[in-house]
């Protein structure tokens, strides 16, 4: 009975010392105890997950100090399968709890290829002053042109004069116009064969189309390829063009362009894509020449 009991005594004491040498492993290669983390999307009203190719983001802000910082890193990603435009605009701004405050914020699109930024300066002020350059920011006040890619998207918003504790809720819209005009390039189509010529043209300059009426894609927008030129025998080495596109329903200018075109040997040729949703159009190019032909999108 003692001999049994013994070796029961020294079974235990071998198990206590196996257990320690594990746990002195552990600690000699995890030196510091695992951290808890948490994940910018619970931030985020629509979804815990990350979102694709989404029209509206929503956010939410809690608000405890007079100035700091939020960051919500890759909320979304972005396919451009082609060559595309964003205009990020805030939309539905809600202050609780908090008697003043301004809130600016910037956008980063990230691909393996290309990254941009987008400032948003005064997103919204509220009792308080906010100043800020008269100069129209690409992606904020005017579409900005992107190029083809997978891109993740990250908000970074940052506030300040801050009166109070509370929370500000927002949502952000990547793709907030009804028109865009996209400029390719100086450049000319490989074939112009079928394509639609404005009234007016000449031989000396022309406004083509590729289409005069499509449908709205998955996007919801409809796309045209416009291709411009003007020939001259003697001229300078840049051209400047504007086109215009204004919606046939309300009157309203949905969409300006100021290129400068460059001369390639006798001509100044001009490659757009126009996205627009559905609705009829007046596309015009009304410098150095005037011409125009109507567009339409149908759902």
């Amino acid at each position: 009975m003692p001999l049994r009991l013994g070796f029961r005594v020294s079974l235990l004491f071998i198990a206590f010392i196996c257990i320690g040498l594990v746990a002195s492993l552990f600690y000699l290669y995890n030196p510091y105890p695992p951290e808890a983390t948490s994940s910018t999307y619970t931030s985020i009203a629509t979804s815990e997950m990350m979102l694709v190719d989404p029209s509206l983001i929503n956010f939410e802000l809690e608000i405890e100090n007079a100035e700091g910082v939020k960051e919500f890193r890759d909320v979304a990603l972005m396919n451009v399968e082609k060559i595309d435009s964003f205009l990020f605009r805030p939309v539905d701004v809600r202050v609780d709890g908090l008697s003043s405050v301004i809130l600016s914020g910037r956008v980063m699109l990230e691909s393996h290829n290309n990254s941009y930024t987008v400032n948003m300066p005064c997103i919204h002020f509220l009792n308080v002053s906010c100043p800020r350059v008269t100069m129209i920011i690409p992606g904020y006040d005017a579409p900005m042109m992107v190029k083809p890619g997978r891109y993740f998207l990250s908000v970074e918003f940052s506030w300040s004069e801050a009166t109070g504790h509370g929370r500000i809720y927002l949502s952000l819209a990547p793709r907030a116009y009804d028109a865009s005009i996209i400029y390719l390039g100086s450049l000319s189509p490989d074939d112009t064969t079928g394509w639609i010529t404005a009234e007016g043209s000449t031989r000396s300059y022309a406004l083509q189309v590729d289409r005069t009426r499509t449908a709205a894609g998955g996007s919801g927008y409809g796309e045209f390829t416009v291709y411009a030129w003007v020939f001259e025998s003697a001229g300078e080495e840049y051209k400047k063009f504007r086109f215009e596109l204004t919606s046939l329903r309300t009157g309203e200018t949905e969409a300006v362009m100021d290129v400068t075109v460059e001369r390639h040997g006798p001509y100044y040729p001009a490659l757009l894509l126009v996205k627009a949703r559905p609705g009829e159009y007046l596309l015009r190019i009304t410098r150095p020449v005037d011409l125009s032909i109507k567009l339409q999108v149908e759902d």
